[in-house]
């Protein structure tokens, strides 16, 4: 549990917070805290869905996420208690569709284009559980100095106190998180949610246009990670 409870500690500041991916995925129960769902990206990166004590007056002890990166892991905290306690579903689902167009512009890439029309849709659909809430804006930032480059102009979404570091190549060998672990964090989040949120209706039809999307980048990791292994097979040996 010592992992996990860094990583909560950090979070708390932060948003986000690089730690020790292992022990938080290993990490079950113990002071109320639970993992309540876990999944395995293309690129064989983890994401873990992390419940801790209810709070009064919330029946869904959702709390935040591990995902695990190349240099360890990171605690993305979710909003539960209001707009500024963590990320909203509304504001991860900005974070991925700014993401998959800079992509698109990128790369051009016809898939992308699919990908985008379905997190447009999800967009438009989804309410957060807390109505009225005032969702603050995310905005988009370079990557700092020291990072690894990247193809597209922003590599930082922020909201508020919290950030969230994408990782900057398809074939998730670099530190960040994945635009494919960002869509399978969605989806939990909405899966989670489901049974306790008054806009039900609306909660479904957005997680199915999020796994419709997760499903074409899923598959589109999948061919740039065998590509990337081919060229790594291809190239001569040394000496």
């Amino acid at each position: 549990m010592g992992g996990l409870h860094q990583m909560k500690e950090a979070a708390m500041e932060t948003g986000t917070q690089t730690a020790s991916a292992k022990p938080a995925f290993a990490a079950r129960g113990g002071s109320g805290r639970d993992v309540v769902a876990w999944r395995a990206t293309s690129a064989g990166r983890n994401v873990a869905l992390i419940t801790t004590e209810l709070i009064p007056g919330r029946p869904l002890r959702l709390w935040g996420a591990a995902a695990e990166t190349s240099d360890g892991g990171v605690f993305i905290r979710l909003a539960i208690l209001g707009p500024y306690d963590g990320w909203s579903v509304t504001q991860l689902l900005a974070v991925a569709l700014a993401r998959f167009e800079a992509e698109q512009a990128h790369s051009g890439e016809a898939i992308l284009a699919d990908i985008v029309r379905h997190l447009d849709r999800a967009a438009a659909m989804h309410r957060e559980p807390q109505d009225g809430w005032a969702v603050p804006p995310v905005s988009f930032e370079p990557a700092p100095p020291g990072s690894p480059a990247s193809p597209f102009p922003w590599s930082l979404a922020r909201a508020g106190q919290f950030s969230i570091a994408l990782c900057p190549d398809a074939e998730a060998r670099q530190r960040g998180v994945t635009p494919e672990q960002l869509l399978v964090l969605i989806d939990m989040a909405l899966t989670s949610w489901l049974p306790v949120t008054s806009w039900r209706r609306s909660c479904w039809e957005t997680r199915r246009e999020v796994r419709a999307a997760l499903a074409l980048e899923a598959a589109r990791a999948k061919a740039r990670w065998a590509a990337h292994v081919a060229d790594c097979d291809a190239e001569p040996a040394p000496g």
